[in-house]
């Protein structure tokens, strides 16, 4: 992933331990295509639901994929850095995003956009699921002992992070959001992050600034819904 200016010195490595507990999969997505199918129907439905840009923020085609979540060349980078990370608090590991582990989740069609500008890179994931899988993955929450926790990689670059919910309007028929917050190279890095649901489909928006980005997270996510709503009904 191409970050902002401000944050391109920090290396993927570092901010492993932010993606794992985050569910962030946009760090280095590729021109993955869904098999001409049923599901990849779908999630080329979902890419149509997509914004193009919200304000300075541009979508990167390069950087936006569809098809099978498990499938995903993000998620599959999410897969090799649980791999290569360890955690002070290994349940802390998929704390946030236990719904991306669950096996409706891993088959479901997604599509994945990246947006960029100078000061920002967000996320948004777009998934289809039953509604009783959508209702079950909002509802998970992590542990209270992942309010702070530590992460290494191989390369012994370690990292203390610190996760607090934020009070936000609720997006959709329901959704949670959180920050992640740590620090790279004497730099405040944090990751904004929120889960919603309507109806059937799942999306998540991760906003990733060294600004606060509570405003920009929810502006993004209310936009994205109203042109989910036009789209896909």
């Amino acid at each position: 992933m191409d970050h902002p200016p401000q944050l391109r010195s920090a290396s993927l490595a570092a901010l492993g331990a932010t993606i794992l507990l985050s569910g962030l999969a946009g760090c280095g997505g590729g021109d993955a295509a869904a098999p001409p199918d049923e599901s990849g129907s779908v999630a080329e439905r979902l890419h149509q639901a997509q914004m193009v840009e919200y304000g300075d923020a541009k979508l990167l085609t390069e950087q936006s994929e569809t098809g099978a979540y498990g499938e995903l060349v993000a998620v599959k980078q999410m897969d090799e850095l649980r791999e290569v990370t360890e955690l002070d608090k290994p349940q802390c590991m998929d704390a946030v995003n236990q719904w991306g582990r669950l096996p409706e989740v891993r088959e479901a069609p997604t599509s994945l956009a990246t947006f960029g500008s100078e000061a920002e890179t967000i996320t948004h994931m777009l998934v289809q699921v039953p509604e009783e899988v959508a209702k079950k993955a909002i509802s998970t929450t992590p542990p209270e002992e992942c309010d702070s926790y530590t992460a290494s990689v191989e390369d012994g670059t370690a990292a203390t992070y610190t996760v607090r919910d934020l009070d936000l309007e609720t997006v959709g028929d329901e959704s949670r959001a959180f920050v992640v917050e740590t620090e790279l190279e004497g730099k405040k890095v944090m990751l904004y992050s929120m889960l919603y649901r309507s109806g059937d489909y799942l999306a998540t928006t991760s906003l990733l600034s060294s600004e606060e980005g509570e405003e920009r997270l929810a502006g993004f996510s209310a936009a994205a819904l109203k042109r989910e709503g036009k789209v896909l009904g």
